[in-house]
């Protein structure tokens, strides 16, 4: 097939991008000079890419795959910047987070958990039990709620309790309960787990834990994660959904998510 010198030009690059909505490096120059076509050469190149994408529809799907894939490596190197730079954050205990396993340990897992997540509540056991078998673990617990009003009240008693040191008590319970979660509930499942429950019903009310949890969902989304659970390891490698008791023991072996080692 013999092309126009038009054809020519813009006959690969437009097949590949105009339809699709992608805009690829390779013709950000071309495309700076578009005003300068006449309207008989726009209304060619409306044709030819129609053209193409009849003769091949793939063309259009392969450059869908192509910006998924540009888009999932931005997020990617984006997220590797945040866990560098959030490094601190991530591995030091705050006072409304939870913790179970060495305090020393050389290994540091980051839970973001909602408490109505169903994946979260699959996975808790997994890591309770690893922090068990594992003297070179510890499991650190930020409570993002991120599923509505419900998760807001449960991550607010989750968090309080911390101030009595109930934590992971209270969240274990209300994760647990296979009943509908209100403040009056709170105050019946702080009491079986030793706790004062009319304090932590008004600690639940605290500016610091209203702050907390909202710094817990920023770091979440800056970390570009989009739900629960999701596990930071040793704050340079993320693993979004739930994993197995094996795969955790796993993923603690790759040198890639190995501890950096200090200077």
């Amino acid at each position: 097939m013999i092309l126009s010198p038009l054809k020519r030009y813009f006959y690969l690059p437009l097949s590949l991008t105009l339809l699709s909505g992608v805009a690829f490096t390779s013709l950000s120059a071309r495309a700076q000079n578009a005003n300068s076509f006449s309207p008989e050469q726009r209304k060619e190149i409306v044709s030819i890419v129609r053209d193409a994408l009849k003769k091949d529809p793939t063309i259009l799907e392969d450059a869908v795959v192509s910006a998924q894939k540009a888009r999932i490596q931005q997020k990617a190197e984006s997220a590797t910047k945040t866990l560098a730079d959030k490094k601190n954050v991530l591995n030091n205990v705050l006072p409304t987070d939870g913790i179970i396993g060495n305090p020393n340990a050389k290994n540091t897992i980051v839970e973001f958990f909602d408490p109505r997540c169903p994946y979260c509540k699959k996975v808790l056991p997994e890591l309770i039990q690893l922090a068990k078998d594992d003297k070179n673990v510890k499991i650190i617990f930020k409570v993002v709620p991120i599923l509505g009003k419900d998760s807001e009240l449960q991550s607010r008693a989750i968090a309080a309790a911390a101030r009595q040191n109930g934590y992971v008590l209270m969240m274990k319970a209300i994760m647990d309960s296979k009943e509908e979660i209100t403040e009056d509930t709170i105050k019946t499942i702080a009491k079986q787990q030793k706790l004062d429950g009319d304090r932590l019903v008004q600690d639940m009310k605290a500016a610091s834990v209203t702050q907390a949890l909202e710094d817990n969902v920023k770091l979440l989304r800056d970390l570009g994660i989009d739900g629960t659970p999701a596990l930071v390891i040793n704050a340079s490698k993320i693993i979004p959904g739930a994993v197995s008791y094996d795969t955790l023991k796993t993923i603690l072996k790759d040198k890639s998510a190995a501890p950096a080692e200090s200077n």
